[in-house]
């Protein structure tokens, strides 16, 4: 049982390692999000709730924008929340993969603040937040399947 373990948990560093890489990648590079060179001041939003209403109140208007928009969020997020509890030699459980996700967030909107790659969206983190708890779930329902098999 503890080489499967350590099998799933080495599996779990490449993939967790990979997913780091590729959404870095996507938060501050790929150009077709409106990453790289900044040449222009993105702005920031602090209210809670402001953007996710205005995408949901708009959606008529914006389409697959507000689905992109908020989805993304949401999604880009979930493996952080899936992973990290696989990934530590030591038990991560609920609220130290939450806190650990919505910190990950707050330090991706600051460094997008800082240098102008991307907005500081106060919602963004609410939605990033939302992908880590819903990536925990469906890291616990992973788990209770493999246990039953067992």
């Amino acid at each position: 049982m503890n080489k499967l373990k350590a099998k799933f948990r080495f599996l779990g560093q490449v993939l967790f390692t990979l997913y780091i890489l590729i959404l870095c990648y996507f938060l501050f590079f790929a150009e077709g999000f409106g990453r790289g060179m900044a040449v222009e001041t993105h702005g920031y939003n602090t209210v809670p709730f402001l953007e996710i209403r205005r995408y949901i109140d708009n959606f008529y208007k914006l389409g697959m924008i507000s689905v992109l928009n908020l989805g993304g969020n949401i999604l880009a997020f979930m493996p952080f929340g899936f992973f990290r509890p696989i990934i530590g030699k030591r038990k991560c459980g609920f609220f130290k993969t939450l806190t650990e996700g919505c910190l990950l967030s707050c330090v991706v909107e600051v460094i997008q603040l800082l240098t102008n790659v991307g907005s500081f969206d106060v919602d963004d983190i609410i939605l990033n937040t939302l992908g880590v708890f819903l990536g925990y779930i469906a890291f616990v329902l992973c788990k209770i399947i493999i246990w039953r098999r067992e």
